[in-house]
């Protein structure tokens, strides 16, 4: 997912350790929200993200983690993140049910929901992985330099940034959402977003 990839000749020198450096320190950031929503979700007894969300997050990292990373550091990149996830889906499966109170088919059936999502997730990163990684050249822009299984022409990064952007979106929009429909910030806070 770029660490195998050689710059073109005009891209300068810079660019590639600051474009490492920018994903580190947002996995580290990235890290941080997991570690911190857990928490708050303990103290609150309530969840941080949303159950969408989640479930997408959850197929995204692992179809990533099996199907599209080829670097060890890469690989060890995901395993962090699921691991990560551990706790969310604890105190999700755990506090989420008196979040849906109103809703006893959601509130009693919690895992079935997510695990179903999770797997829905799971055929379309997927699908979306397989379609990209099927033939060399998909996305935009010239592909010279991005290689993947040997191969050239093919962007992981690319492939990663729409699906994630993905996910960040249903991040981003369903804990706006969850604040407004609980009323309140639950597993969450402001610090964290």
């Amino acid at each position: 997912m770029g660490l195998t990839d050689t710059p073109p000749p005009h891209v300068p020198s810079w660019v590639v350790p600051t474009s490492g450096a920018l994903l580190i320190t947002g996995a580290i950031f990235w890290d941080m929200c997991y570690v911190l929503m857990s928490i708050r979700s303990h103290r609150t007894k309530s969840y941080g993200m949303p159950l969408f969300a989640l479930a997408l997050n959850l197929s995204w990292e692992l179809i990533y983690a099996v199907r599209v990373a080829e670097h060890p550091l890469e690989r060890l990149g995901f395993l962090v993140w699921l691991l990560l996830d551990v706790p969310l889906v604890y105190t999700t499966l755990k506090n989420a049910k008196h979040e849906w109170r109103h809703a006893p088919l959601v509130a009693n059936n919690i895992g079935a929901f997510l695990a179903i999502m999770v797997a829905l997730g799971c055929v379309g990163n997927y699908a979306v992985a397989d379609w990209w990684l099927s033939a060399p050249g998909t996305g935009y822009g010239d592909k010279s330099g991005k290689w993947w299984a040997g191969r050239e022409g093919f962007d992981c990064t690319e492939l990663a940034f729409w699906t994630a952007g993905l996910a960040q979106f249903a991040l981003g929009t369903g804990c706006l959402a969850m604040l407004l429909v609980r009323g309140h910030s639950g597993g969450a806070s402001y610090a964290i977003w």
